[in-house]
């Protein structure tokens, strides 16, 4: 029988070695450019991809990337989040240099969608200079919420603006792109982003919880009364504490960042007196950043049971697996 294990976080630095291979950036690092708890309320959504050719490979060589992708990017929940408003910060201490707002939040569904954002994929956004030639970018923050301007002196911790929808996003989320003299950085490993994921480096994250490599996560499950669509759930990943016993049916959803051809998701909901309402396991067969997935029965000719409601979700991959609960009351 296969074991399963609480999904891990490998450091980047089990990686790398404590020789540096690039002068130290300021401050002593940079620090997470949200104002969240990564693995709570926000999540990484992409590394950048350190392949030297067409294929995608992470800082750690996993699949968490796409072609040509120059920086780390942090997600949050959902629209609901960012309406509500979650802070972009500055990574470090620096001075603006550029500032690009009014593009409008608009998650994008077609090519036609991508062509009205062309040569401004990045959204709104700005660069900060921090000295002795490195320089951080914000990108995809929401329109009208940057609140600094070029020339502005900025504290590590400030407030630049908020996550948002803006450029050539489908998912809110920051990107941040780091240099140091013209050259594109990956934080985890200090090396050149397109120079390869298995040789040495050193962490350029000040941030301990930033220098944690996340192979997927199962990030939100809940119930519905009836099916979701992804767009459903991208906008409010929340759960209803409540269902009617009348409701046309009981669907339990997850969605997970980070997802790879073979990995396994399953969903069960158990009824309050503790039978099995509804199983299924799907084989996920492709590389996703993103994967909403749903299950359930229509309610049945007497109605729902009264009573609390428990849905799981588990997300698999070889020896390492996360899982979620929920639970919703009928009444």
């Amino acid at each position: 029988m296969r074991r399963r294990t609480a999904l891990s976080l490998f450091s980047f630095l089990s990686l790398s070695s404590p020789v540096a291979t690039e002068p130290l950036p300021p401050g002593g690092g940079f620090s997470l450019p949200v104002m969240c708890a990564l693995g709570r309320d926000c999540w990484t959504l992409n590394y950048p991809d350190m392949a030297e050719d067409s294929r995608v490979l992470d800082p750690a060589c996993g699949a968490r990337s796409y072609d040509g992708h120059k920086g780390t990017d942090f997600a949050i929940r959902d629209t609901v989040a960012m309406r509500r408003g979650v802070n972009v910060i500055a990574s470090a201490s620096g001075t603006v240099l550029r500032v690009r707002d009014g593009v409008a939040d608009r998650r994008l569904r077609t090519a036609n969608d991508r062509s009205r954002v062309a040569g401004r994929e990045c959204g709104n956004g700005l660069v900060i200079d921090h000295g002795s030639g490195w320089e951080t970018q914000y990108c995809h923050l929401r329109r009208r919420s940057v609140v600094v301007r070029p020339g502005q002196t900025v504290r590590r911790g400030q407030q630049l603006g908020k996550v948002g929808l803006s450029g050539r996003t489908e998912f809110p989320h920051v990107h941040l792109s780091i240099r140091h003299d013209g050259r594109v950085l990956d934080p985890a490993t200090g090396r050149s982003v397109g120079s390869g994921c298995r040789e040495k480096g050193r962490s350029l994250w000040k941030d301990a919880g930033a220098q944690a490599y996340a192979p997927f996560a199962l990030y939100a499950v809940g119930f519905r009364s009836a099916r979701p669509s992804g767009d459903d759930i991208k906008a409010d990943a929340s759960s209803p504490k409540r269902l009617s016993a009348d409701a046309a049916a009981l669907v339990l959803w997850a969605a997970a960042f980070g997802v790879r051809n073979g990995d396994r998701l399953s969903l069960r909901i158990v009824s309050p007196g503790g039978t099995v309402f509804f199983k299924h396991t799907v084989l996920l067969e492709k590389n996703q950043a993103w994967r909403m997935e749903f299950g359930g029965r229509n309610r049945p000719e007497k109605g729902l049971a009264p009573g609390v409601w428990r849905g799981t979700a588990t997300l698999n991959r070889r020896r390492e697996s996360i899982r979620r609960s929920v639970s919703v009351e009928i009444e």
